[in-house]
C-alpha cells in the first residue's frame, strides 16, 4: 500500500545495487525495473566459508528475467575477484563477498540512513487515526487505532519524510443527543462542573433507557438535527462546546502520556450541512446528485443508491467524510489519504473510495483495517478505560522494579520509568500481533513482561547505554577494522543489523508492525548474545574500540526501530 521512497545511498544499499546491476548486465536485462526487482529479492546472510558473506537470491527470480539454463546462470552471472556464486540449494543462488571488506563498509555508516522522497514536489500522506468521540473517556477500544496509526505515521515519516497526522473527532451525531438526555435523567444541569466520567455515565444511561423506550432514540436524533440546522437554544450550543473542551483536555493528557502528537485536530462538525454547501454544489455541477421524492439526496455508484442527505436535510457520516477528504486535498495538496479504522467499517470506506474516485480520480483512499479488541462496549457500560489500563500497568511495573535485583538508582523519576515500561508492554503486546487479527483483551496478556515483550526491547537498549557509559573512556575508532570482529556472534549481529533496511521496506509494503517487532526481538537476541561473548572492559584498547563501535551502531538501530513503533527508549531501568 505504501510506496517505498528512494533511500539515501547507504553502504548496504550500494552493495545490493552493485550486485543487482552486475546480474542485470550479465543477463542483458539492465532496465531499472529489473534492477529494482533483483535488489528487492537479494537477502544478506552467511557465505559458504568463514571468510565470506553471502547474498541469497531465489533461482526463480533469475529465471524470470533470463532464459539461460540454471548451469549457465551459475557459471556466468558473476565471476570476478570480488564476487563469486554457488548453489546454496536447488532453489537459492548464493553470491559470495569478502567478509572483511563487507564488515568494514557496513560499520562505516555513522548513523541510520534517513531516506529521502523519490519524487520532486513530494506531496504528504494524510493519516487519520485515533478519532474518538466527544463526551467519552478514552476507551481501550480506540487504543488499536491510536497505536497502529502512530506506528504507520512514524514509519511513513521515517521513509518518506512527509506525513500529516490528523485526529478526526466525533463531535457530531445522535450521541450528543443521548448524552443530553442522560444528563437530564441524572438531574445534572451544569450547576456542578461536568467531568468526562459524568458525561460517559449519561451516555450509557440514555442507551439503556432506549432499550425500554424506543422514543429515546428519536429524541436524540431530533436534538442533533436541531443542532446541525442551527435551531438549538444558546444553552444547548453552550453545552456542546463545553463537552468538546472537556474531551480535548482529557485526550491531550492521554496523548502526551503516550508520546503522540497530531498535526491537526479535525472535527465532524466542520462539515455540517451549512458548511459543505460548496461541496454539494460541486457534486451537483458534475451530475452526481439525484434528488428523491421523499426529500433525500443520493448518488448512484456501481448500481447502488448511496444516501448523501437524509430527508430532514441532515448529513451522514459518509457525507462528512467526503467533504473532509476534499478539504484535506485542497489544503495539504495530498493525494494519498489513509484511514486507520477497524475492519467493521470496510463497507463504509469502500463507498468512500468509490465516490471520491468519481469526484476526483487523482485522490486515493486507503482503508487500513485492523481487528477489534472484543469484550468492550461503552453502551453496555463494560468499557475498560485507557487511563485505567495505563495506571495498572505502571503500578505493576513499579512493583516489579521494587523487587528486581537489576533495578538501578538514577536521576529519573521512578514513576516515570514505570509508566514508560508499562506503556511499552501494552504497545508491543498489541503490535506484535497481525493487524487484522481480532483478540480478546486480558490484563494478563497486555501486561506480560517476560519473553518477547516491550520490556525486553527497553532492557536491551538500557543494557547498551550502560555498556557505553561504563566504558566511557573508550572512544569510537576513526576506522573500522573487521579483523577484530571475527567472532560468530559479532558477524551474526552485523548481518542482523544490515537487515534493518529490508525489514522497513517489507513493513511499509504490508503496513504490519509485527514484521518490525519480530525483527527487533531477533536483533535483541543477537545483541545479548554478543554482549556475553565480546567483553569490552578486559580487552585491549584497540579491540575494545571496535566492539564499542559495534554495540553503538546496534543501539542506533534498536532505538530507531523502537521510536518507529511508538516507544520512548529508556537509558536506565
Amino acid at each position: 500500500m505504501v510506496k517505498t521512497a528512494l533511500w539515501m545511498t547507504s553502504n548496504y544499499r550500494l552493495y545490493k545495487k552493485c550486485i543487482a546491476e552486475k546480474i542485470a548486465c550479465t543477463i542483458h536485462k539492465n532496465s531499472p525495473d529489473v534492477i529494482n526487482d533483483l535488489m528487492a529479492n537479494l537477502k544478506v546472510g552467511k557465505g559458504n566459508s568463514m571468510d565470506n558473506i553471502g547474498f541469497h537470491i531465489p533461482l526463480s527470480i533469475l529465471q524470470k528475467h533470463s532464459s539461460n539454463t540454471k548451469h549457465s546462470l551459475l557459471t556466468n552471472i558473476i565471476s570476478s575477484r570480488d564476487m563469486t556464486t554457488s548453489e546454496m540449494n536447488p532453489q537459492i543462488v548464493l553470491i559470495h563477498l569478502n567478509k572483511s571488506n563487507f564488515i568494514n563498509d557496513m560499520l562505516k555508516d555513522d548513523e541510520i540512513q534517513i531516506p529521502q522522497p523519490c519524487m520532486q514536489n513530494f506531496k504528504p500522506r494524510i493519516i487519520e487515526f485515533s478519532s474518538p468521540n466527544i463526551a467519552k473517556p478514552f476507551h481501550v477500544g480506540h487504543l488499536r487505532s491510536t497505536i497502529i496509526g502512530n506506528f504507520i505515521s512514524n514509519l511513513t515519516d521515517f521513509i518518506d519524510g512527509h506525513v500529516v497526522r490528523i485526529n478526526y473527532l466525533g463531535d457530531w451525531g445522535p450521541q450528543f443527543g443521548y448524552t443530553l438526555l442522560g444528563l437530564d435523567e441524572m438531574k445534572l444541569d451544569g450547576s456542578k462542573k461536568f467531568t468526562i466520567e459524568s458525561l460517559h455515565k449519561a451516555y450509557i444511561l440514555a442507551n439503556q433507557m432506549a432499550i425500554q423506550d424506543p422514543s429515546i432514540h428519536e429524541k436524540a436524533k431530533s436534538l442533533f438535527n436541531d443542532l446541525e440546522c442551527g435551531k438549538s437554544t444558546s444553552n444547548i450550543n453552550h453545552l456542546w462546546n463545553e463537552f468538546r473542551s472537556i474531551t480535548i483536555k482529557e485526550l491531550e493528557t492521554i496523548y502526551k502520556r503516550l508520546g503522540i502528537e497530531f498535526d491537526e485536530y479535525d472535527w465532524e462538525s466542520e462539515y455540517s450541512i451549512e458548511k459543505i454547501q460548496n461541496v454539494l454544489k460541486k457534486l451537483h455541477k458534475i451530475g452526481l446528485l439525484e434528488f428523491k421524492s421523499d426529500g433525500s439526496t443520493v448518488i448512484n455508484s456501481n448500481n447502488q443508491e448511496i444516501t448523501i442527505l437524509k430527508n430532514d436535510n441532515s448529513t451522514l457520516y459518509l457525507t462528512r467524510d467526503i467533504a473532509a477528504a476534499l478539504r484535506r486535498h485542497k489544503y495539504y495538496g495530498s493525494e494519498e489519504l489513509y484511514y486507520v479504522v477497524d475492519s467493521t467499517q470496510s463497507k463504509h470506506f469502500y463507498l468512500l473510495k468509490s465516490l471520491i474516485t468519481k469526484i476526483n480520480s487523482k485522490l486515493n483512499v486507503h482503508h487500513v483495517p485492523f481487528g477489534r479488541i472484543h469484550g468492550m462496549s461503552s453502551r453496555k457500560g463494560e468499557g475498560v478505560l485507557l487511563d485505567q489500563l495505563l495506571n495498572k500497568a505502571k503500578s505493576i511495573m513499579n512493583l516489579k522494579r521494587k523487587y528486581s535485583p537489576t533495578t538501578k538508582d538514577n536521576a529519573l523519576d521512578n514513576n516515570e520509568i514505570a509508566d514508560v515500561l508499562g506503556i511499552s508492554a501494552i504497545i508491543i503486546n498489541d503490535l506484535k500481533q497481525r493487524r487484522k487479527k481480532d483478540y480478546n483483551f486480558s490484563w494478563e496478556s497486555a501486561l506480560q513482561v517476560n519473553g518477547d515483550t516491550g520490556i525486553k526491547l527497553q532492557y536491551t537498549h538500557c543494557r547498551l547505554v550502560s555498556l557505553e557509559e561504563i566504558n566511557s573512556s573508550i572512544t569510537l575508532p576513526n576506522e573500522v577494522n573487521a579483523d577484530y570482529l571475527t567472532e560468530t556472534v559479532a558477524v551474526d549481529l552485523i548481518l542482523e543489523m544490515c537487515r534493518f533496511e529490508d525489514i522497513l521496506t517489507e513493513t511499509s509494503q504490508e503496513l504490519e508492525a509485527c514484521i518490525l517487532v519480530n525483527y527487533l526481538f531477533r536483533l535483541c537476541n543477537c545483541i545479548n548474545k554478543a554482549i556475553k561473548v565480546l567483553n569490552v572492559k578486559n580487552s585491549s584498547y584497540v579491540v575494545a574500540q571496535q566492539r564499542i563501535l559495534l554495540f553503538h551502531r546496534a543501539r542506533n538501530i534498536l532505538s530507531s526501530g523502537m521510536k518507529i513503533l511508538g516507544l520512548a527508549p529508556l537509558k536506565c531501568m
